[in-house]
């Protein structure tokens, strides 16, 4: 079962084509590892309880994100 944070990831992650899942381990079967990641990180057992520290751990995985793309296009112009 799924908490309100997961459900709305599911339901809006890549324009709802993961709406129908109903579990973290629908989620991993999907084959998406970056909707996987966000499942996992928004999850209960995660210690994800509060649309506070919702908010927090998407912010932190998007500066993660923003950290490697930045770095991948160093590395591209780097050549």
């Amino acid at each position: 079962m799924l908490n309100p944070f997961q459900r709305a990831c599911a339901t809006t992650f890549a324009e709802g084509d993961f709406a129908h899942v109903e579990s973290l381990d629908d989620a991993r079967e999907a084959g998406d590892t970056l909707f996987t990641f966000l499942m996992i990180e928004l999850s209960s057992s995660e210690g994800c309880d509060s649309a506070d520290e919702a908010a927090r751990r998407l912010d932190m995985a998007i500066d993660q994100i923003q950290g490697v793309a930045e770095a991948v296009q160093y590395a591209g112009s780097a050549r």
